[in-house]
């Protein structure tokens, strides 16, 4: 197997550099040059990665700053992270706006910036320049320490199996006492290696669950090498991947054992290769998992050229297991043939609790991943609240049997959405904000992963109760309602029709009809559509990939 080099520092340079800086600076540049004691960035990990939102600016003599304003600075190579136009070319355009604020408490000078790519991109790093207080220049060489939301919360650690294999991992530990679930996240090829930390910021693998709300655990083990396609077709590298799991699965027993972790809630996460590996630990280790989403799969099971009867053979063992399996169906990296042929098998050996979501081109367009960035299919299986929302619900009995407890707000693309489903997407995806300390308004009960969401789309008035004292969480939503709702958004964001836009006549919606306006708002906004020429199919409730298409278009709908 190649190892995959990632790229350092040159730390000797940089401790030399650092030392002879210390000594030159008050004899050979001035004392102004010491203004800047220390900076700090603050970053988080966003789709694109690592992303930077602010740095403070520790300083000797904060007084000389009174008078700093924003437009003392100017960054460059500050872009958005998403590096590929619709032409497939590799672009990094710096923001008109840098967005910054500043705040100056004691002797630090906190700057807020509109958040980018950290440190830079594939044509260059960013770079903070003054013109009117030149010390306060910086670029990412000048930066002290890194401190990264989430990231920061896990603990390293060394383990070696009984097997003789040795992990490397990180581990966030949930802050309650008592057992909680846990999280295991497999990253990707591009992560691998010994540096410790790509693979919790390459992209939200490792962070989404807790920043989503759960209270979880969650352990990251770094692989140190990627493995080559066809695995299964390759003995060496197959024993070594098995080898890591067993070590792998040890490492959870051990948690399970100090009562960190409670056994029937143990999931499982991987994309690209992570992917690929997360069907095989499910092989290896059927009965340890509550439940798996699995991404962008490398072809770790069986030859997708081939038939669906070798992908039975090598997954009939987790037909019981909970998995949602998400793909780009032209994924330019791991061919989504692995995932279609790993949903039919599973689905043709009887398995009722698999789902399937295979986005094609228009939809990953629509989320700017072009080109090889189609290979990102995480970016909108990790905004997917359903899905998240989905695997926490799940949990093994004390038999080691699956247990789907509440599981209504999983479904699947062709089902119809409840309301409940609805207040949960629309809370994620327009980041409504929570409402803290909140107490429910209605007097019928809904369950525990909506409550949030329902209070959050109500507060905002997106959404109302069936009647002024109840939501019906579990009730299905009918095209008209949500053409409703669709209209709620579209006020919100104060959208008004062009003065010359047609009025659609359908016969099931006609003038007198409670929901008139908001239907004809809906279709000249783009947003929703008849169900033919002259019917809106106001009756038919939405499906689960019908909300996600009403959710990209008002994504992609200008505001007046």
């Amino acid at each position: 197997m190649r190892r995959w080099n990632m790229n350092t520092r040159n730390m000797g340079w940089m401790l030399a550099l650092t030392l002879s800086l210390s000594v030159i600076w008050p004899e050979t540049v001035g004392a102004e040059s010491i203004q800047v004691i220390r900076i700090q960035a603050n970053t988080y990990v966003g789709n694109p990665g690592e992303m930077v939102e602010s740095f403070d600016i520790t300083v000797a003599n904060p007084e000389k700053y009174q008078n700093l304003n924003a437009s003392d600075f100017d960054i460059t190579g500050n872009y958005d992270g998403y590096p590929l136009n619709e032409a497939e070319e590799i672009v990094q355009n710096d923001y008109q706006d840098d967005g910054i604020k500043l705040t100056i408490q004691d002797h630090t000078i906190h700057m807020t910036v509109k958040p980018f790519k950290y440190p830079g991109g594939m044509k260059s790093q960013f770079a903070v320049t003054s013109k009117t207080y030149p010390e306060l220049s910086f670029n990412e060489e000048s930066v002290s320490q890194v401190k990264t939301r989430t990231v920061d919360e896990f603990e390293k650690g060394q383990f070696t199996g009984s097997n003789g294999a040795s992990l490397s991992y990180q581990l966030k530990r949930s802050p309650s006492e008592e057992p909680k679930p846990l999280m295991v996240w497999l990253h990707g090829g591009g992560e691998v290696g010994t540096d410790g930390r790509s693979h919790l910021t390459a992209n939200r693998g490792a962070v989404v669950w807790t920043e989503s709300g759960y209270d979880t655990s969650v352990l990251a083990v770094q692989y140190p090498e990627n493995y080559s396609f066809k695995i299964y077709d390759n003995p060496e590298q197959l024993a070594q991947m098995q080898a890591y799991f067993v070590a792998q699965y040890e490492l959870i027993q051990k948690l399970v054992a100090e009562g960190e972790v409670d056994p029937n809630r143990i999931y499982l996460s991987g994309v690209s290769s992570g992917g690929g590996g997360a069907f095989r630990f499910l092989t290896q280790y059927p009965d340890l998992f509550a439940g798996a989403i699995i991404v962008a799969a490398k072809d770790t099971v069986a030859d997708y050229t081939g038939s669906v009867e070798a992908f039975k053979k090598e997954l009939k063992d987790i037909v019981d297991v909970p998995i949602w399996i998400m793909h780009a169906k032209n994924d330019p990296t791991t061919d989504s043939r692995t995932s279609s042929l790993a949903y039919q098998a599973l689905t043709e050996l009887g398995a009722q609790h698999v789902n399937m979501t295979l986005y094609d081109d228009a939809y990953m367009d629509n989320q700017r991943l072009y080109g090889a960035m189609k290979h990102w299919s995480w970016v909108p299986a990790f905004d997917n609240k359903v899905v998240l929302a989905d695997l926490f619900q799940r949990s093994k009995t004390a038999a080691g049997e699956q247990d789907g407890g509440n599981t209504g707000h999983g479904t699947k693309p062709t089902e119809p959405v409840t309301r409940a489903q609805i207040a949960l997407v629309l809370a994620g995806k327009l980041n409504l904000s929570e409402v803290s300390e909140f107490t429910y308004p209605y007097t019928d009960s809904a369950p525990e992963w909506a409550r949030q969401a329902i209070v959050s789309v109500t507060d905002a008035g997106l959404m109302n109760g069936i009647s002024k004292e109840v939501f019906a969480p579990e009730s299905e939503v009918t095209r008209v309602q949500m053409a409703v709702i669709v209209d709620h958004i579209l006020s919100s964001r104060d959208w008004n029709p062009a003065g010359e836009s047609t009025v659609s006549s359908f016969k099931d919606v006609n003038e007198k009809h409670w929901a008139y306006n908001a239907v004809q708002n809906s279709v000249k906004a783009g947003i929703m559509s008849g169900m033919s020429k002259d019917q809106f199919g106001s009756s038919k409730s939405i499906t689960a990939s019908q909300l996600e298409l009403i959710l990209q278009r008002l994504e992609q709908l200008p505001t007046n």
